[in-house]
């Protein structure tokens, strides 16, 4: 017990004893402070965005120093007014969420840089079923110009617009959009190749990349291809290209076009002995505006697959052969309304949603019962940010499927909190 209360004075007092024994030597704390403000060994994360990268998992390319360490945070909930209707994905059900990346950069050289963040993801039920996910993301990156660079290693696949921008600080509800975590697998990882630069003044923002193909073998109905992503190092035994233009000549207007292709057999033949050759496509168009206060955005998305009556012999699963997805979102700053604190902000919003994972089956599944979402999804909620990297979140989603269900699809309430650094 002496020893506890000991530590704790230790702990608490501790810095005070210091900090009076630096005061006696204050002036010459200040100026070598100064000299290491200057030197940028110590520096604020500076929001200048690399191509292919969100906020944070660019600190590397615009930092002063050899070496970068930067990361983000999130902790969501989920109550569900109703039962809950689930499904073979955690995905679609799940009521606590807690994720958390972190970046480390590293300058090799002025142009040569090594970046990498290890994400880590837990998903609970709130019963005792819980999914945990590890990601490493890693690359390296050889700036030859601004209109061209080259990005080796297991990198965000650029399509759509969350999978790039999947900091919380980006998007405005608790949980990405529905679209872009079931019709796009938000966050999508892949090892490739990529090339990316600006052009036309930089007005223009352009990735090309090749990637090894996602694992239709592994990929489950309600959630379309979520599950066949594999990241797995390993020899490709099967490639996907992928392209995204965008337009970054005006921070107040969004606009960009994406799109993905590729084969996911992995290699794979059918139970059966087939030729298995399933092919995946992915296209994804969104546009933003921003005046003053006030800010909308939109984005649509359509994606197919080929061979779902030999997908199905793997695991069962009825694969939408096609999908699409599309939201739109009006927002708000309340807090501009009031002469208070200029740098805090309080947008208000509201989305409208539309998604279905089986907007075409292969004609042998057509009276079969599986699980389609096929969702309309209306959600109000409001964002609290004392700081440009600190967000509140709160939302309710009014949702409906429009398919035959066993159980309706209940109305849900969302509280999160994020955080960039």
């Amino acid at each position: 017990m002496k020893n506890t209360i000991l530590l704790g004075l230790v702990f608490f007092w501790g810095p005070f004893i210091v900090n009076a024994q630096d005061k006696i030597q204050s002036e010459e704390t200040e100026i070598k402070n100064d000299s290491l403000d200057q030197k940028g060994l110590i520096e604020e994360l500076k929001y200048i965005k690399q191509p292919g990268l969100a906020n944070a998992a660019s600190k590397i390319y615009s930092a002063d120093r050899r070496y970068s360490i930067s990361g983000f945070t999130e902790i969501n909930s989920v109550t569900y007014l109703g039962e809950k209707n689930r499904g073979d994905d955690i995905e679609l059900y799940y009521t606590n969420l807690y994720r958390l990346g972190f970046y480390f950069g590293y300058k090799i050289t002025d142009k040569f840089i090594f970046n990498s963040e290890i994400q880590a993801e837990l998903l609970h039920d709130g019963f005792r079923e819980v999914g945990t996910e590890l990601n490493f993301e890693w690359m390296f990156d050889y700036l030859f110009h601004p209109s061209f660079n080259v990005r080796v290693g297991n990198y965000p696949v650029p399509v759509g617009y969350t999978n790039i921008n999947e900091e919380p600080i980006a998007f405005y509800s608790v949980n990405r959009p529905e679209v872009e975590r079931i019709i796009l697998p938000t966050q999508w990882l892949e090892t490739g190749v990529m090339f990316y630069g600006n052009f036309l003044d930089n007005q223009f923002e352009y990735n090309l990349g090749l990637t090894k193909g996602l694992d239709a073998t592994s990929m489950v109905e309600g959630t379309w291809i979520r599950r066949g992503r594999f990241h797995g190092l390993e020899i490709p035994k099967a490639w996907a290209g992928n392209g995204k233009l965008e337009y970054v000549g005006n921070d107040a207007v969004k606009l960009g076009l994406s799109g993905y292709f590729g084969n996911a057999s992995r290699g794979n033949e059918t139970p059966t002995g087939e030729t298995f050759s399933p092919n995946v496509s992915l296209y994804s168009l969104f546009a933003g505006y921003e005046w003053g206060d006030f800010s909308v955005f939109g984005l649509a998305m359509k994606g197919s697959t080929s061979q779902t009556d030999r997908i199905f012999q793997f695991d069962n699963q009825v694969i939408g052969e096609e999908t699409f997805g599309y939201y739109g979102e009006f927002r708000w700053d309340l807090w501009s309304a009031f002469d208070t604190i200029k740098d805090w902000k309080l947008p208000l919003w509201i989305r409208y949603e539309r998604l279905d994972t089986h907007a075409a089956v292969a004609s042998s599944f057509e009276n079969r019962v599986f699980d389609r979402q096929n969702l309309e999804i209306i959600s109000i909620g409001a964002n609290l940010r004392p700081k440009r990297n600190l967000v509140f979140k709160a939302n309710y989603q009014f949702r409906e499927n429009l398919s035959e269900s066993i159980i309706p699809e209940a109305n849900r309430l969302e509280l999160g909190i994020g955080l960039i650094f």
